[in-house]
């Protein structure tokens, strides 16, 4: 799995300038009990910092 932290407009600006066309963008909701099958690494996820992720549906041009 890689990982990509950027902005939503850099994200959607590279995949136009790369010829796709994006069809979906899906944002699945956050799972509470995350926090205990990973408490290491959700620890210092706190406040108004939340780990989430977006998934892209993309058509070549």
């Amino acid at each position: 799995m890689s990982f990509w932290d950027r902005p939503l407009h850099e994200m959607t600006e590279a995949f136009g300038a790369a010829g796709f066309r994006i069809s979906v963008i899906s944002e699945p909701p956050f799972v509470p009990e995350a926090r205990e099958l990973f408490p290491d690494e959700l620890r210092e996820i706190t406040g108004t910092r939340f780990l989430n992720f977006l998934f892209f549906v993309l058509e070549a041009g």
